[in-house]
């Protein structure tokens, strides 16, 4: 592959890249309080059980909606208004959580009906019936789920794919990632502060923190309407690829699988999603487990969560600044980053928490504080492979969509991005529900999660070399393609 850096393009791509690097931004600020909240509201309520079964019973069905109502508008709007249609409830969900469900969450929740459902269900599942009780909660978690999926990874790389060249994408992508993808270096101090407000507050408490995060994220969500209308004029892009965008873009929802499976080359780009999806669900799971434990106060829970966000803006700059050096060696070689990244810290988590949940103390073990261990490897595992997954894995990934026709990037994006992924972190789940139901708690199961993150990490390198091989038929450049 060419020297990335060395590429050329106008120096007025360079005001589009600004304006692309702070829309990344402040979709990653939304990101953060958004996860931020769905951790610290429900997780500290229901336990971290409770997730798989989220995961599968609320969020996949909400992607599947959103992709049912993006394919059907994306044929009636152009880009732009689709844009900002598809990003509008959010934006009305939030205020309207904030001032009016949450502080009435008793008011709205089923309580004769949870009454009776209780005694039906066996104790170590009881997490069941607090996600009906708490639905509004359930329901928060799920759309917070879906920002990430929809917004950020259909809608904002759709954007920037629509807007840039093979050349522009080799040469920006790397800098884009690196420097959106950081600002969770500051959103990770902001939501501690807001936090810490909440349990120093006498008159407001965890409410006003509540309400301050809502109004903030409504900001960056309106300033990302903003610079995606910028950009658009910058380029001139509004009508260019509006017919043949409103006769590609429907895809119902069960004809996805068909349509990656007839093109080799968007079933590589999938497998590699599934394999991130399964793989970091597994790590997340038992490492949730093992936090809320430990910060069972949601306030408490959200202030740790803001030192997370932090951790993860430190690891997106330093993943980022390797970025450009790993695409100068190849695309593989960059592409590869990420897995390992996730496989050489999820290693230790996973042996310090079979150890302690074994209660053995072996060689140099012996002494140490394991669960303790286990934390601070699941939140280096946790914050280094999220911060792969926005710098490295995004670039590399969203640099194989771009030699694509539009039908296969709009098409193939929104069936990867919403039910590939989904299907990946659902499919997880029900893994996990199925032996958490048969173990009875997260402590006994953690060896059949090692085992299933192992396995999707195998699944991962493979589609990375097969797609390694698509790509350079289709660009022509090197991929270091001789693989493994």
């Amino acid at each position: 592959m060419n020297k990335v850096l060395a590429s050329e393009v106008p120096d007025s791509s360079n005001t589009l890249l600004y304006l692309q690097i702070t829309m990344m931004a402040c979709c990653i600020f939304n990101f953060d309080i958004l996860w931020n909240l769905k951790e610290s509201l429900l997780v500290t309520r229901l336990g971290a059980e409770a997730i798989p079964f989220i995961k599968l019973c609320a969020v996949m069905p909400a992607a599947f909606i959103f992709l049912f109502c993006y394919s059907a508008l994306a044929n009636r709007l152009n880009k732009r208004m689709l844009f900002a249609v598809a990003i509008g409830p959010f934006l009305l969900w939030m205020p309207l959580f904030s001032l009016l469900i949450y502080p009435n969450l008793d008011a709205f929740a089923p309580a004769t009906f949870t009454q009776w459902l209780s005694p039906l269900v066996p104790d170590h599942l009881q997490f069941i019936t607090g996600m009906i009780y708490y639905w509004p909660l359930t329901l928060f978690f799920a759309l917070a789920e879906i920002w990430g999926s929809a917004v950020i990874c259909i809608l904002f790389w759709t954007s920037v794919n629509d807007l840039h060249s093979s050349r522009s994408a080799a040469r920006h992508y790397p800098v884009l990632t690196m420097v959106g993808s950081s600002a969770s270096i500051i959103s990770g101090p902001l939501l501690y502060y807001c936090a810490s407000k909440g349990l120093s507050s006498e008159d407001a408490g965890w409410q006003g923190s509540l309400t301050t995060l809502s109004v903030l994220f409504v900001i960056f969500g309106l300033m990302i309407l903003v610079l995606n209308e910028y950009c658009y004029r910058l380029q001139g892009e509004d009508t260019k690829t509006q017919s043949s965008l409103s006769n590609t873009t429907h895809l119902p929802v069960f004809d996805s699988f068909k349509y990656l499976a007839r093109c080799p080359y968007l079933t590589s780009i999938a497998l590699m999603m599934l394999g991130y999806c399964i793989s970091i669900n597994m790590v997340e799971l038992a490492w949730k487990s093992q936090l809320v434990e430990k910060y069972p106060n949601e306030v408490d829970y959200s202030m740790f969560m803001g030192k997370v966000a932090l951790v993860n803006g430190i690891g997106s700059l330093l993943c980022g600044l390797m970025t450009p050096v790993l695409l100068n060696r190849s695309w593989f070689t960059a592409t590869f980053a990420t897995p390992f990244i996730i496989l050489i810290t999820a290693a230790p988590f996973f042996i310090f928490t079979l150890f302690q949940n074994a209660n053995l103390n072996l060689l140099f073990f012996s002494g140490l504080d394991l669960s303790m261990l286990s934390l601070n490897a699941g939140l280096c595992c946790h914050a280094l492979g999220k911060s792969a997954k926005y710098t490295l894995f995004d670039a590399t990934k969203e640099m194989t969509f771009v030699p694509l026709d539009v039908e296969s990037k709009y098409k193939g994006k929104a069936a990867i991005e919403l039910v590939v992924s989904r299907v990946g972190k659902s499919g997880s789940s029900l893994f996990q529900q199925i032996v958490i139901s048969l173990g009875g708690s997260l402590s006994l199961i953690t060896s059949w999660l090692a085992g299933a993150f192992f396995a999707a990490i195998i699944l991962w390198l493979y589609a990375i070399n097969q797609l390694g091989r698509h790509y350079r038929e289709k660009t022509g450049q090197d991929t270091d393609s001789d693989g493994f």
